[in-house]
C-alpha cells in the first residue's frame, strides 16, 4: 500500500463523482437556457410578423 486508508479513496473517488455530477449539470442547465433562449427569439420574431401583417391588413381594411 501506499500509506492511503481505503475510505480516503472512496472519498476522493465520490468526490471526483460528485464534481462530474455537478459539472454535467451545469452544462445540461447551460445547453437547456441557450435552447430557451433561442426560442423566445423566434416566438419574438413571430410576433413582430404577425404585428406587421395585421397593421397592413388593418390599413386595406381601412381603405376599403
Amino acid at each position: 500500500m501506499y500509506g492511503g486508508t481505503p475510505s480516503g479513496w472512496v472519498s476522493i473517488t465520490l468526490g471526483l463523482i460528485l464534481i462530474v455530477i455537478v459539472v454535467f449539470a451545469f452544462y445540461q442547465l447551460n445547453k437547456t437556457l441557450n435552447e430557451l433562449k433561442l426560442e423566445l427569439a423566434n416566438l419574438k420574431n413571430t410576433l413582430e410578423e404577425t404585428k406587421r401583417y395585421t397593421e397592413e391588413v388593418k390599413k386595406k381594411l381601412e381603405e376599403v
